[in-house]
């Protein structure tokens, strides 16, 4: 029997792929501790069949095919017009963008009869996504040239892979409205948003 005092650590690694003839990726993979490989991956390139909406796509043999949907921003997807979905299986996501306490303003995501929060430190500081028991926590990690910056994970309690692959495939989205002050830098986009949402 397994026993889950143990934190399981891990380190993702930026990359970029431009093969030939098609449109280049970029993403993080690493190893997740026994549970293995994993590979998350976006197109930086603006897609204009997409709607104005980004893809991003975690995969890996001990994971369920992650999918997050969102309206693209900073070459990213974001929070907005998001979806989320689990071998084919929505969650629910929830989040305020205008509240003022980080609390409110964090992420709630509900999925299986599971209910997780996910919440952002600051720009460029951890972001922890919880539910009871578990914790995940995503610390940027080391700078690699031309790639970008890593991410260090570390969860404790029985985290599975569901929790991992959530966790790892918001690394590749702009989640900065979750801070104060992403939330004031995005407040024009927000109310852009508003308006376009209204107008379609």
């Amino acid at each position: 029997m397994e026993t889950s005092s143990e934190p399981l650590k891990f380190e993702l690694s930026p990359y970029t792929d431009r093969p030939e003839k098609q449109s280049p990726t970029t993403g993080i993979r690493g190893d997740v501790g026994h549970f293995g490989a994993v590979v998350v991956e976006r197109c930086p390139q603006y897609q204009p069949l997409a709607k104005g909406l980004d893809t991003v796509r975690l995969a890996g043999p001990a994971f369920p095919e992650t999918v997050f949907r969102g309206k693209r921003r900073s070459g990213m997807p974001s929070l907005f017009k998001a979806g989320l979905t689990l071998d084919g299986r929505p969650a629910d996501l929830r989040f305020n963008a205008r509240a003022l306490r980080k609390e409110d303003r964090a992420l709630r995501i509900a999925y299986e009869g599971r209910e997780y929060v996910y919440s952002v430190e600051g720009l460029g500081k951890a972001k922890i996504l919880e539910r009871e028991g578990v914790r995940v926590s995503m610390q940027p990690g080391q700078f690699v040239p031309s790639a970008g910056t890593g991410t260090t994970g570390t969860a404790t309690g029985p985290a599975d892979a569901v929790d991992l692959a959530i966790a790892i495939v918001l690394e590749q989205v702009d989640t900065d409205v979750l801070t104060l002050g992403g939330a004031a830098l995005s407040s024009p986009f927000a109310l852009m948003q508003h308006f376009s949402d209204r107008a379609e």
